[in-house]
């Protein structure tokens, strides 16, 4: 479907969401989009880009944004073309609700009146308020991190805290290998605009750098963090079995005691202690919890059965 939700005296914004075939054949005949183009702006594995085709006058910008669906994946890629200066914008179910940050961008962002208003202007205050969302969202990776860190006192839980602290490492790699990519997208159309736009423009796009550039560094800590948190339940789980298995390995050993002595009572051996006699039998019944208490003591007094 292509709206078009902007007309001013010096641009026209279309946004299309789900592209058709009536859609594609309007776009590349009507509106002049090129195959290739329209091809990386509706593929939704593209990876993150920026390229100008000087011929045809059209500018084409993926950036990864924050996925409204998060699930199997937290970020995914949107498209920004410029074609003769008019914007045409590219998103799917996951990422529709680009056109509403567009429309209505931060409050520190302040346009120009219409009749001033770039198309260069117009776009990057609107991509501002869709990388302010990665801070959001790793302060809520954040949130869910401290909140299985207060469940560590709960040992019956310890696979599903470690299930999802790995869950949150995956959002946590999607969001910096986003954040990354588009940090060296804006760098190239930077580079790219410098000598064609105005420096109000450029200073946009500076901000929103800035803020790709911070989003970028608070990530980097949140993943360290998490990392960390995940080597401790790991260093927790590894204690906890390395204990199990002392226990094991010391009952194993306690175990052995009856058979060794019910094995030499067995053997019909003369002159055994107690053999002959009419309560032997409980003789050796008190001989053996004698030595399995014994050696129960000796490990206890030389720690193996403490954790």
């Amino acid at each position: 479907m292509i709206e078009m939700l902007k007309e001013t005296p010096r641009f026209k914004w279309y946004h299309v969401t789900n592209m058709t075939s009536e859609d594609e054949y309007q776009l590349i005949h009507e509106n002049h989009l090129t195959d290739q183009i329209l091809g990386y702006a509706v593929d939704k594995n593209e990876s993150v880009r920026m390229e100008f085709d000087s011929d045809a006058d059209e500018t084409l910008i993926i950036m990864d944004v924050i996925s409204a669906q998060p699930e199997p994946v937290l970020t995914r890629p949107v498209g920004f073309v410029i074609v003769k200066g008019d914007l045409y914008t590219f998103a799917n179910r996951a990422t529709d609700y680009i056109k509403k940050s567009i429309l209505e961008p931060d409050k520190d962002m302040v346009r120009n009146s219409e009749d001033q208003m770039t198309v260069f202007e117009f776009m990057i205050t609107g991509i501002y308020p869709l990388m302010t969302q990665y801070a959001d969202q790793i302060t809520e990776i954040n949130r869910q991190r401290r909140a299985i860190q207060a469940q560590f006192g709960n040992r019956k839980h310890l696979t599903k805290q470690t299930n999802d602290l790995l869950h949150l490492q995956i959002q946590m790699i999607y969001l910096q290998n986003s954040l990354a990519n588009n940090l060296i997208m804006f760098d190239q159309l930077r580079r790219g605009y410098q000598n064609k736009i105005s420096e109000q423009d450029l200073d946009y796009l500076d901000a929103v750098r800035v803020e790709v550039d911070q989003a970028k560094d608070m990530a980097g800590l949140a993943m360290e963090v998490i990392n960390a948190v995940s080597d401790a339940i790991g260093n927790l789980g590894s204690r906890d079995l390395n204990w199990t298995m002392k226990v094991l390995t010391v009952y194993s050993i306690v175990l052995t005691i009856p058979t060794m002595v019910s094995g030499f009572y067995g053997e019909n051996v003369k002159y055994l202690p107690f053999a002959e006699g009419e309560s032997g039998w409980l003789i050796t019944i008190f001989i053996t919890l004698l030595l399995m208490g014994g050696a129960t003591y000796i490990f206890y007094r030389y720690g193996f059965l403490r954790k």
